[in-house]
């Protein structure tokens, strides 16, 4: 006699023998009973969870001598007819071969005919999605009112390929994925019908292999059966399927958090000299880490952990010797390991040096006790032992780190120091550098040009008299190469670029922002009551705009606001002799940086830093300050 395999021998007959889809087999139950069963039904989910199984039986639900009923007697010549696959009133089509529209068209020529003997005519159809667009749409008519002697039932595991407009017209149910333990279970159960002897750990690796899929876990146990016989093993089962016994991804777990790379290159070399999977094993110790970090945070009673009790013992006594981050961390460099195995062609070696790598990785500070040593380093307010002093210039309010450094100017710009009472107590890989921030305060300028004008100016300045129209002001000229030198500008008093001439930028800023801008990047030649001469290099296209009317009579108009005069507007376009003269954009550069420079080096010396770069074994061209305005 032929021998039948587990998954046709022990397939299920009733709702009841159905494991893991308890939300459809209640569903149709209480339809059944209630007398409410739909006209087409669309069962979805992934491989052998059930869906074909499901239909059959709904079938023999429908059709039984005693029924409609929820429990088929499984002995009438309708059960054992659908049983066997021969009853002529239940028609079960293999969507991949049957997907043509003269396929469906055939179908649909015998559907008005009232059933031979059965009380419906049922057709199922297994893999719907395979059916082509037409026979889909030959489909759409008879589905939704079909002769009520007829059942419709799909199957398929890709419902995303079924169009919407057969979904709309069928009451769908998904079939979920079978958890492991109700795999074990089940299999525990065929074993026992089979006289057949296993331990729990031969249980586990069958139910983990099938990855929620029923048919595929007595799949697996047919092949293991056949390799050990009448006793199953942990150890015989893993040999039997080709993969990892469970106490190797144990051992280089082990070593992986102790930080151990010499016994993760022995285990790995054993494996590799039994051929197993690379792959597969590195999907091991994800899971195993997975159930680590699990066990370590929610406890010995985490229920969401599928380990037997002497790998649940070992796993516990792991997890609880580590760091939960140190878990988490470990967990995601086997998580992009196995990513890397699985697009590696030497897969041996990939998974040699990422445990060398994840095994030899430096251990996480938490940041709580880095602030500790900084404290014990700089506390006491006499500064890190071996130190510099503080900052010149300037003395701290509080004692040690905790005094902000002040600059020698007098204030202008202030260093302050990081925060290290209100710093988070989270593990760092790496240094965090604490930020400078700079505050300067630049002098106003003087609206009154008496107090703002050199001396010889302010002696030449004319009494107050009605200023020249802009219309009259001088056109613009290029100047010749001696021009710049034979300019009378004042003498320079704040930082090379006249006090008035500042002031008279600032006015334009307020009033009319884009002349001021463009202004800051002339060079201010002559600054009197009398004549302003401004000059841009050659070709310049700041040039060309303040030498429009507009731009000279929005500056003659500040002019005479500042001086009280209102004075002549020349604009100059003079080469490259204008370098000698700074502008006012580049006397603010130049003051920037300078405080930049200040409060950079007030950062460097400050004792928070000197602490820092003690506790890090760092130098001051390891890390870099950053200075915001």
């Amino acid at each position: 006699m032929a021998y039948t395999v587990f998954a046709r021998k022990y397939r299920p007959q009733t709702f009841a023998d159905l494991v893991g889809q308890e939300h459809v087999t209640r569903t149709i139950g209480n339809a059944i009973d209630a007398g409410r069963v739909a006209h087409a039904f669309l069962f979805t989910g992934v491989r052998g969870v059930g869906k074909t199984s499901s239909a059959r039986i709904l079938a023999k639900c429908l059709n039984c001598e005693k029924g409609p009923t929820i429990t088929p007697c499984n002995t009438c010549d309708q059960c054992t007819q659908i049983t066997a696959g021969n009853d002529m009133d239940v028609l079960e089509i293999d969507g991949a071969s049957h997907n043509s529209v003269d396929d469906v068209r055939r179908l649909q020529e015998t559907l008005p005919f009232r059933p031979a003997r059965d009380r419906f005519k049922i057709v199922i159809v297994d893999e719907v999605h395979m059916l082509s667009t037409g026979a889909f749409n030959a489909f759409l008519k008879t589905l939704e009112e079909p002769p009520a002697h007829v059942k419709f039932v799909f199957a398929t595991t890709e419902i995303h390929k079924v169009p919407i407009t057969i979904r709309s017209r069928c009451q769908r149910y998904d079939f979920r994925l079978i958890p492991q333990p109700t795999i074990v279970a089940r299999v525990r159960e065929i074993l026992s019908l089979e006289k057949i002897e296993a331990d729990e750990a031969a249980l586990t690796i069958v139910a983990r292999e099938a990855a929620g899929s029923m048919r595929d876990a007595l799949t697996v146990l047919d092949q293991v059966v056949a390799f050990s016989g009448n006793t199953l093993t942990g150890e015989q089962v893993a040999s039997g399927l080709g993969i990892a016994d469970r106490k190797h991804a144990f051992d280089v777990t082990a070593a992986l958090l102790s930080g151990d790379p010499a016994a993760c290159m022995r285990v790995v070399d054993a494996l590799s000299q039994q051929g197993l999977d690379m792959l597969h094993f590195a999907r091991e110790l994800l899971s195993l880490l997975r159930d680590l970090v699990v066990l370590r945070i929610a406890g010995d009673e985490a229920s969401n952990v599928d380990l037997t009790q002497e790998e649940r013992a070992r796993a516990q006594s792991l997890a609880s010797e580590q760091d939960p981050n140190e878990l988490q961390r470990a967990f995601a460099g086997v998580s992009q390991l196995v990513d890397e195995i699985a697009l590696s062609g030497t897969p041996k070696l990939v998974l040699e040096m990422g445990l060398v790598r994840l095994a030899g990785r430096p251990r996480l500070e938490p940041i709580g006790d880095l602030i500790a040593q900084l404290r014990a380093i700089a506390g006491g307010g006499g500064g890190p032992s071996g130190g510099g002093g503080r900052p010149s210039g300037g003395g701290s309010s509080g004692g040690g780190a905790r005094g902000p450094a002040r600059a020698a100017s007098g204030g202008a710009s202030r260093f302050t120091p990081p925060n290290l009472s209100g710093a988070s107590s989270a593990p760092v890989a790496s240094t965090d550098v604490p930020r400078a921030s700079a505050v300067a305060e630049s002098p106003s300028p003087s609206p009154a040009v008496a107090a703002a004008a050199p001396p010889s100016q302010q002696a030449n300045a004319p009494g107050p008299v009605s200023t020249r129209p802009a219309s009259n002001a001088s056109p613009v000229r290029s100047a010749p190469p001696s021009a710049p030198s034979q300019a009378k500008a004042p003498a320079p008093t704040n930082g090379g670029v006249p006090s008035s001439w500042r002031a008279v930028v600032a006015k334009l800023m307020e009033t009319q922002p884009s002349v001021g801008a463009i202004l800051q990047h002339g060079a201010a030649l002559q600054v009197s009551v009398e004549r302003i001469r401004i000059g841009f290099p050659e070709k310049s296209f700041f040039g060309r705009q303040a030498a429009a009317s507009a731009a000279r009579e929005a500056i003659a108009s500040a002019a005479e606001s500042v001086f009280g005069q209102r004075p002549e507007v020349e604009v100059v376009l003079a080469g490259d002799g204008l370098g000698a003269v700074p502008t006012v954009a580049q006397q603010e550069a130049t003051a920037r940086d300078t405080r930049k420079q200040e409060v950079t080096e007030q950062a460097h010396a400050h004792p928070a830093m000197q602490a820092v770069r003690k506790v890090f074994g760092v130098s001051e061209a390891d890390y870099s300050v950053r200075v915001d305005e």
